[in-house]
């Protein structure tokens, strides 16, 4: 499962399928369907009640800034309230009310990433049972109640990245890193659900699907254009060599060109795309922009790498779409870092 800030990406993967013929489902977000309930509660006059675990942010959080800016009250347990912001006093500074308690006549909305009722109710309704083995993908920011998310994020995301020598799978977590609420939450769910469970990054995730693409070739420079997110890396002996994460928002084509070709001829610094509002950038080594074998774009908001002026100085440009589909690129990028953590006898097999 791939939880992004539009949809949530679902395969059903069975070893000795064809990948083709696996089950998939695109379905809104989490956060996505949190916003609409809280939405729904205002067309009926009612305040809101937030509980269960932290989640990502982004449509819930903006309804619940709206449901207060138009008069109604919100509640929340101290574990919701995490979705708006690592520091408490800072939620209670914009209206929401933290308690354990459902105040009376105020609708209750469950947080979380995750639903397994409805995955199971799904998955049932077509004849088909709950997989024991779950790998989910979310985004992270990691607990950061004094220090900006963005900071905190890619730090973690370039120690990662060094420690593991470049190594996508690094980023597949049995047991997330303490700082990484949002993972350690959904992890807790599936634990005490029984499941067996691996945790990722959903960035490095889809590049790690983009590499399924059988026209990935390498040095190759991968980038994936999420609905919030945009993540960018350069691909040398199995090994990422350089990353950049910005904000997709902020892509204009010119901007996306320049990031790119910086981080192929590795002059991309971190300082950079920080100071640009950005997340950061990572670079270990830059093969130059004329040695990029394939450019594999992935994410919903591709169409902005085909942009002109976005992509003019590289080769050919690759709508990498392992299985043929683009939307599930994350979830098979989760599937080949279970089985890249299988040849490390880290997971049991799939």
């Amino acid at each position: 499962m791939d939880v992004g800030a539009g949809t949530q990406d679902i395969l059903l993967y069975k070893e000795g399928t064809h990948l083709e013929n696996s089950v998939k489902m695109v379905m809104p977000s989490p956060t996505v369907i949190v916003g609409k309930k809280i939405e729904m509660a205002m067309h009926e006059d009612k305040d809101v009640f937030l509980t269960g675990p932290t989640m990502g942010g982004g449509a819930s959080t903006r309804a619940v800034k709206a449901h207060l800016e138009t008069g109604f009250k919100v509640y929340a347990t101290p574990s919701a309230a995490l979705t708006i912001n690592d520091n408490l006093d800072k939620v209670r500074a914009t209206g929401v009310e933290i308690t354990e308690v459902a105040p009376p006549e105020a609708m209750v909305i469950e947080t979380g990433d995750l639903d397994l009722s409805a995955l199971k109710t799904a998955f049932g309704l077509f004849g088909l049972d709950m997989p024991k083995r779950i790998a989910l993908a979310v985004q992270d920011h990691g607990y950061t109640p004094y220090k900006s998310n963005r900071i905190v994020r890619f730090e973690h995301m370039a120690e990662t990245m060094r420690s593991g020598e470049g190594r996508l799978e690094s980023f597949a977590h049995l047991d997330p890193p303490p700082q990484f609420n949002r993972m350690r939450a959904a992890k807790e769910v599936l634990d005490e659900a029984g499941f067996c469970a691996m945790i990722m990054d959903t960035g490095p995730s889809a590049l790690l699907g983009a590499t399924m693409d059988p026209r990935y070739e390498e040095p190759s420079l991968i980038l994936n254009l999420g609905n919030g997110h945009t993540i960018g890396a350069v691909m040398m002996d199995d090994r990422m060599i350089g990353l950049f994460e910005h904000h997709t928002s902020l892509m204009s084509p010119e901007k996306l060109s320049s990031l790119l070709e910086r981080l192929c001829e590795g002059t991309l610094t971190n300082e950079d795309v920080f100071e640009d509002d950005g997340h950061g950038a990572c670079v270990m080594e830059g093969p130059g922009t004329d040695s990029i074998k394939s450019v594999m774009v992935t994410g919903p908001n591709r169409w902005r790498a085909l942009a002109p002026g976005a992509l003019d100085n590289f080769g050919e440009i690759y709508l990498a779409a392992p299985a043929g589909d683009m939307m599930i690129s994350g979830c098979i990028g989760l599937v080949e870092a279970w089985k890249r953590l299988e040849k490390m006898e880290m997971v049991a097999d799939v």
